[in-house]
């Protein structure tokens, strides 16, 4: 099943918007009356039949409202600093949509090496992955945001900053309390700052462990991000 995404709808209607549009009677070569599935990217999955077909939009007349898995009642939020190589950070944000994630913000830290973003190509990557595991969940995509300013932020659940200084620090799993919101901090390669640490600790974060091995941005976000998923199972 080919899943298409908008925001636009109003009753028993909905429009597919340029790019989805184009998608819809360019490539997949779709006619009037065809039966197509989309998702409004809040929880809601439709079927629906195409009245109009152009280029630039397509109108759908609703005939039924999907039941489809209702996302975790967890809002599970991550705040990643992102890497070097874009490649990696899109791939993270990919694989966070396929397992379920409610929020990210790209987090500008100290030791960042990647210091600009493209929001609208990222918003891309987050609506195909959507498409593609069939959620009709999107995450959140929040403004690139420094540490400095975050971390000031009202924190709603646990926060936790994962960091490689060798310490006391009690894992995820230890520290985690499940059916809790939760707010996890991943650094930049360079790891974050002593200075960045210390202020999250003020803050109300609690240093935690993502395991022995020392991790790739990317590959501790998504540990994170599936260990909370199961520790909500």
């Amino acid at each position: 099943m080919y899943l298409f995404y908008t925001t636009k709808i109003e009753g028993d209607w909905a429009t597919l918007e340029e790019g989805e549009a184009r998608h819809c009677a360019q490539v997949l070569r779709k006619q009037l009356g065809d039966a197509l599935h989309f998702v409004d990217g809040q929880g809601g999955m439709y079927k629906g039949r195409l009245i109009e077909v152009g280029k630039k939009s397509c109108r759908i007349q609703i005939e039924e409202r999907i039941d489809v898995v209702a996302p975790s009642p967890v809002n599970l939020h991550l705040a990643v600093a992102p890497t070097k190589n874009i490649d990696r950070f899109e791939w993270f944000l990919e694989k966070a949509t396929e397992i379920g994630i409610s929020s990210i913000t790209p987090l500008l830290c100290q030791r960042s090496e990647r210091r600009r973003l493209r929001p609208e190509r990222l918003e891309r990557v987050l609506i195909a992955a959507m498409k593609q595991s069939l959620k009709a969940q999107l995450p959140l995509l929040n403004p690139l945001t420094a540490f400095s300013d975050f971390i000031q932020s009202p924190l709603t659940g646990q926060g936790m900053i994962a960091h490689c200084i060798a310490d006391n620090k009690r894992s995820l799993k230890q520290t985690y309390q499940a059916g809790n919101d939760v707010c996890i901090l991943i650094g930049p390669e360079g790891d974050f700052s002593s200075e960045e640490i210390d202020l999250a600790l003020q803050q109300g974060f609690k240093a935690v462990s993502l395991g022995e091995a020392r991790l790739r941005t990317e590959t501790a976000a998504l540990v994170a991000c599936h260990s909370i998923h199961l520790l909500n199972q």
